[in-house]
This record gives C-alpha cells, structure tokens and sequence, in this order.
C-alpha cells in the first residue's frame, strides 16, 4: 500500500487567516446574535424589522403635510391602524429573507478553502486526518460558523473511529439530512406571518362592514331625514366600505410579495444545501482510505 504523504498545507501558521466568520456572515459583523448557518437570529431579524418600520414611517410622517403625504400617511396609519400591524409583520418577514439572503452569500464563501491537494494519489486516512483539520482550521476563523466547512471537520475527527468509508458517507448524509431540516425551521416565522398578514387584511375588513352596516341600519332607521342628509349619512356608510376593502388589499398585496420572494430565497437555499453535498463528495468521500492496518 502506497504510504499516505503529508498534507502540506496542514502545519498551522502565522499568517492571517483566509476567512473570517465574524468578517463576512452579517449578523456577526453588527455584532448581533448570529443564527445557525443561513438561518438569521429571531432577535436580530426583529430589530431589522424595527429598521424597516424606521424608514417606511419616518418620511411618511415628516411628509404628511403634503398632496400626496396625506395619502400615503393615511394608507399607512388609518384604518382601524391595521395597516400598522400588517406593516408591521410584513418588515420582519422582510428582514428575515433579507439576511437569510446575506448569510447565505456568506456561507457560499466556504467553498473557496481548498484543503485537498491537486494530486489525485492523495487521500485521507486515519493518520492524516487530523492534518486536514487543522490546515481548515489554520486557514479559516470560526469553522463551526460555516455549514460546509462545520460538516467537514466533524466528520474527519471522527475518521478514526470508522471501519468502512461507507460509514463517512453516511454520517455526512446523517448531518446534511439534519442540516436542512434545521434550515426548514428557519422558514416556520415567515410562513406564519405570511398566512397572518392576510388575516389581518380580514379583520380589518370585518371591522369595516360591521361599521358600514351599523351606520347603513341608522340611516335606514332615521325617521324625517330629507334626501340630503341620508346622502350625507351614506358617505359615511361608504367610509366604513373603504376601511373594510383596503386593509384586505393591502394584506393581499403584501402576503404575495413576501411569498414571491420566499419562493426565490428557498430555490437559493436548496441550491447551496446540494452544493454542500456536492463538495462533501467530491473532497471528502470520494479521498477517504479506511483501512484496517495503519499506524
């Protein structure tokens, strides 16, 4: 059997590391509670959602003086203030997406840490294994912050204790399955807001007819009223209609977009979670060597 040649990049050294975690994940880098892999923190993405209230109200109020401000404040704050929770709910799924985007740009840097030489002879064993280790883990910073890189080295350490090449095979599908169902959990917040902003839509709409009917049926009670002020009273009547249609389209308009970009972000998340397999595969699998005599 060929002897197993040291991996050259395995000695730590003292230059600075290729990949920092706290450098390019976001939450870490404003030094917020950073998630799991691509999965941002709740309180992190609730203070996002806060940042996007900031900037939706702040120049809508400043501006709610003019022609067009009046609209846009009214369309934002009247209603029964539904619009407020729907915006509301709306800025956190947001922020959600919005840094589940850039974690996931951030972890897709992994990739770029070679630790397999080019030598198709190479390959990993028990008595190199270590070696590997510790090469990822002189050349990046924060290892565990990275899924693929995270995968790699825990499943290297434990080289020792397999019998088969088959068993790595399988404790990388074990953590990969485990990987994306973590993710999936990643999503549960957004799909509840999504199927909660429309509801609120529908209360508001609720809260509408029941105020149309209640000022339809006191104008259909008054007794006297000349046509004039039953026209007055049905003005109001449409008021109630208008709070109980706009609230449901704004709910409307806001659960599709959010689902929209869900959809893309989650085809983005699968396309990372196979690539991860891929490169499992391909650098860690395909070079492992079990065998039962080595020193």
């Amino acid at each position: 059997m060929r002897q197993v040649s040291n991996f050259s990049g395995s000695q730590k050294n003292s230059q600075e590391p290729l990949l920092r975690y706290a450098s390019v994940d976001i939450e870490a880098r404003l030094s917020l509670p950073s998630g799991a892999f691509t999965t941002p923190a709740l309180s992190s993405s609730l203070l996002g959602a806060i940042a996007l209230l900031i900037i939706v109200y702040v120049p809508a109020f400043i501006f709610r003086n003019s022609e067009v401000g009046q609209v846009i404040w009214r369309y934002l704050t009247a209603f029964d203030r539904i619009p407020i929770l729907i915006m509301f709910f709306s800025c956190w799924s947001l922020s959600i997406l919005i840094i589940k985007s850039l974690k996931i740009v951030a972890q897709r840097k992994a990739f770029q840490i070679h630790f397999a030489p080019d030598d198709p002879e190479w390959f990993i064993a028990r008595s190199n294994a270590m070696q590997v280790v510790e090469a990822i883990e002189s050349k990046v910073q924060g290892v565990e912050g990275f899924m693929y890189l995270n995968r790699v080295t825990s499943v290297l350490r434990a080289v020792r204790n397999v019998g088969r090449v088959g068993d790595i095979d399988e404790m990388l599908q074990s953590r990969a399955d485990n990987e994306e169902l973590q993710i999936d959990g990643g999503y549960v917040s957004v799909k509840g807001f999504i199927w909660a902003i429309p509801v609120l839509g529908f209360i508001g709409t609720v809260l509408g007819l029941t105020e149309a009917i209640g000022r339809f049926g006191g104008v259909l009670g008054a007794q006297g009223s000349d046509l004039k002020t039953i026209t007055s009273q049905l003005t109001q009547v449409i008021g109630g209609l208008d709070t109980a249609f706009v609230t449901t389209g704004e709910g409307l308009v806001a659960a599709l977009g959010i689902h929209l970009f869900l959809t893309f972000l989650r085809r983005a998340d699968d396309r990372f979670l196979d690539d991860c397999r891929d490169q499992c595969s391909r650098h860690v699998t395909s070079r492992v060597r079990v065998t039962g005599n080595e020193n």
